[in-house]
């Protein structure tokens, strides 16, 4: 039995004629015949009665009908549900973002195009800092993340041609919005805070609220090497989990921070953020998810992201926003 048995069968008995039926198929009236009698030989009973100018059905085709037609209308929207999802237009993505995300335009502006442009995806956001996302990727939790990083995590390189993967290593592509630097963040009334720049060595006297586990900000070890170069041992005089928690303890005056300084980030106006001028510390803004695992609803986001990126007045510099691989 195949499907156009069914099809032939529904549209027969719809148009209680054969040769409606065959002009509704737009196939010839012997080959409707010929169709339904092969389903009743295969089914073992008749389907239909044949009359002299029409055909009505049996007991047994009327039973048969309505669960067919049922069927067929199940069997329609499956196929448009699969074309809508191999299209990118419905399905489930889960997005990743860290609270450093939040200070950046493009965040709120891709995520609210995209509910524009794909209204019948189910967006999902789930609130990860960028080294929670890689296992989150890994486990299948999100599809793609916006993740931060500083100029030695692993994650941010390119990885060389012909460069075996290293086990345990997780194999990403992404997609990089833009490039930023190192800066100081201080409350607004702090005496820096009017200052274009300032050089490190300035900082000796501050003293130091820390994210140690974030991958954009200099943690401990980098930090510490930092303030040595400079002449000085830091103070530090709280740690906390998140940048978002930095900025806060900042604003109360509990102390300074370092922090990204890129042509999108927008700080709270609590704060203000003053570049480092003898620093070299470049850091990367970027959308990444697992290389070769691009589905058609996340290339869909993909696809938003760059296009809002690319005309942004605070886009990527022109060798930046390539989708490249890395590891």
């Amino acid at each position: 039995m195949e499907l156009r048995h069914l099809r032939y069968f529904i549209a027969a008995a719809e148009e209680e004629h054969f040769g409606r039926a065959s002009d509704r198929l737009f196939v010839t009236r012997p080959a409707v015949s010929q169709i339904i009698a092969d389903l009743e030989d295969e089914l073992g009973i008749e389907l239909f009665e044949r009359q002299a100018h029409k055909v009505k059905l049996t007991a047994a085709g009327q039973a048969l009908l309505p669960r067919l037609q049922a069927l067929m209308t199940d069997l329609n929207h499956a196929i448009v549900l699969a074309k809508r999802v191999g299209e990118g237009k419905s399905g489930v993505l889960n997005v990743g973002y860290g609270s450093l995300t939040l200070y950046h335009p493009l965040f709120r502006a891709a995520i609210k195009r995209f509910h524009e442009e794909c209204p019948n995806v189910t967006l999902s956001l789930v609130e990860l800092a960028t080294s929670e996302q890689l296992k989150a990727l890994q486990d299948g939790r999100i599809h793609a993340g916006f993740m931060h990083f500083g100029p030695k995590t692993a994650l941010g390189r390119k990885q060389r041609k012909g460069q075996p993967q290293a086990e345990g290593e997780l194999a990403l592509d992404h997609y990089l919005i833009q490039t930023g630097g190192l800066g100081v963040v201080v409350p607004a009334d702090h005496p820096l805070a009017g200052r274009k720049s300032v050089s490190f060595s300035e900082l000796a006297n501050e003293r130091f609220v820390v994210v140690p586990r974030s991958t954009i900000t200099p943690g401990y070890g980098p930090m510490f090497s930092l303030c040595q170069e400079a002449g000085f041992e830091p103070r530090i005089v709280q740690e906390v989990s998140s940048i978002a928690s930095q900025m806060n303890l900042v604003s109360v005056g509990v102390g300074i921070g370092l922090a990204v300084m890129g042509k999108g980030f927008t700080y709270p106006n609590s704060l203000a953020v003053v570049k480092i001028n003898d620093v070299s510390y470049k850091t990367n803004f970027q959308l990444g998810w697992l290389k070769g695992r691009i589905e058609p609803v996340l290339a869909q986001f993909i696809d938003v992201v760059r296009r809002l990126n690319e005309n942004h007045p605070n886009k990527a510099e022109p060798d930046e926003g390539e989708v490249v691989s890395t590891i």
